[in-house]
């Protein structure tokens, strides 16, 4: 009986805690935003160049925390990637030293995250207020999204598009809205104003 119970407790913690890989589009359309995440220790990152110019990924200048081996080669092509696993807490401020004023990002390593909180700590908004356009990122692919007023009422729904989905929201009328976003067994509610 210990045992059974002690697989059990193993098979939970393996699903709470697991270590996951996470994907980047990398070029000059990646805002900060789009390259800033909160990741669990044993994860791994990877960046894929977006476009046919030459990219790398590497520490920005001055910084401390990032591992020694971190960071790619300058490398030119569609396709091409650059992986890392992170092993230790920390806060490493990235960029493309090629285009270092739009291809930047900050990756947040906690030491234990649990799925449900990567989750939610990895959604935002763009911008927020919005006024007609809204973009939602996630680093998880999501499913669906619905916007309920601040009365509850369900005002609009949709399906998700991978990690960002753009939102005309010009209809809705000015005021707070709820956002829900649901990504298989994972959900979570951001609050949005509307200008």
């Amino acid at each position: 009986m210990k045992k059974v119970l002690l697989c059990i407790v193993l098979a939970v913690s393996g699903m709470i805690h697991a270590q996951q890989t996470f994907e980047v589009d990398w070029d000059q359309s990646t805002t900060e935003a789009d390259a800033s995440f909160t990741i669990e220790t044993g994860d791994t990152v990877i960046w894929t160049w977006a476009n046919p110019f030459p990219h790398n990924v590497v520490p920005a200048p001055g910084e401390l925390d990032a591992p020694e081996d971190f960071g790619s080669e300058t490398l030119t092509g569609t396709g091409q990637t650059y992986q890392y696993t992170f092993t230790d807490p920390a806060v490493i401020d990235y960029l493309c030293t090629v285009h270092p004023t739009n291809m930047l990002g900050t990756l947040t390593i906690i030491e234990t995250l649990s799925i449900q909180e990567k989750f939610e700590s990895n959604i935002t908004f763009f911008p927020n207020p919005a006024s007609d356009n809204l973009r939602i990122r996630s680093l998880f692919n999501f499913e669906t999204y619905q916007i309920y007023d601040i009365n509850g009422k369900q005002v609009a729904d949709g399906i998700g598009g991978g990690t960002y989905t753009d939102l005309n929201i010009s209809y809705l009328q000015a005021g707070v809205y709820f956002v829900k976003i649901v990504a298989d067994d994972l959900q979570a509610t951001i609050r949005l104003l509307k200008k």
